[in-house]
């Protein structure tokens, strides 16, 4: 992924997050645990980018993350600007592109920035924000397979 098609496209798949995010996530809840579609883009779109691709995919994920919460932007923005970043540059240890590595790499991503975000701007309730993580890192994992694999279609050589 890279140039202006793979841009445009990134922009196009996170819009398209942040739409699914804030109309049908809430309605998706699995026994409290809701999917967190920017999340799923973001774990999935690094796997195929560079590192300072992964930072930008964080960083406008996180733009994205904030605008729909109404939160405070530069909690989301770095939080996952760090994750896009770390994620991105994972894949150099040359762990192969499946389905079921995304779905690792898709939970991993949720805890890790939800953590993150969990350290600046703390939560009243922190046992239940964890307990809703890790919730919704297992329903991002499954969600991801199906992403990763339409992904791997399109941005594959």
């Amino acid at each position: 992924m890279s140039g202006a098609k793979g841009i445009i496209f990134a922009a196009v798949i996170i819009w398209i997050a942040a739409v699914l995010e804030q109309s049908i996530s809430p309605k998706m809840s699995i026994f409290g645990a809701q999917p967190d579609f920017l999340l799923i883009v973001l774990a999935c779109l690094c796997m195929f980018a560079s590192r300072i691709g992964g930072a930008m995919l964080g960083f406008f994920t996180g733009l994205a993350a904030g605008s729909i919460t109404g939160a405070n932007l530069s909690q989301f923005i770095f939080s996952r600007t760090i994750t896009g970043f770390a994620d991105a540059w994972s894949r150099t240890m040359g762990l192969d592109s499946n389905i079921v590595t995304a779905a690792i790499n898709a939970a991993v991503v949720t805890i890790a920035s939800q953590l993150i975000l969990m350290f600046f701007a703390p939560p009243a309730g922190i046992a239940m924000f964890v307990g809703a993580t890790i919730g919704s890192a297992m329903v991002n994992g499954v969600l991801a397979m199906p992403v990763h694999a339409l992904l791997r279609r399109i941005l594959a050589p």
